[in-house]
């Protein structure tokens, strides 16, 4: 079966036609004052089966896709764990 999370990720990596400055991604963060942190597409160098490596101010992490929640492309969000939206068509 296919994630369309993950496909989505790897459009941002290699797809040079999707501007990853647009991409913000909201996601849980333990370790961060307030529990979430942002991030944009710049920041992603990686998709594996399960999360994305990314660098956020210089220290690179493994995100676990479950921890993502809420994904805006262009200003538009096209995932929210809260809203219940879950269209990646970009």
């Amino acid at each position: 079966m296919k994630n369309p999370m993950r496909n989505f990720f790897q459009r941002v990596l290699w797809d040079k036609s999707l501007d990853r400055k647009t991409v913000v991604v909201k996601i849980l963060s333990r370790g961060f004052q307030g529990g979430i942190e942002e991030f944009t597409g710049e920041s992603v160098t990686g998709v594996t089966r399960d999360g994305l490596l990314v660098v956020i101010g210089g220290v690179a992490k493994f995100i676990p896709f479950h921890r993502i929640i809420e994904i805006k492309c262009g200003g538009k969000v096209i995932f929210s764990k809260k809203e219940s939206i879950y269209s990646f068509d970009v």
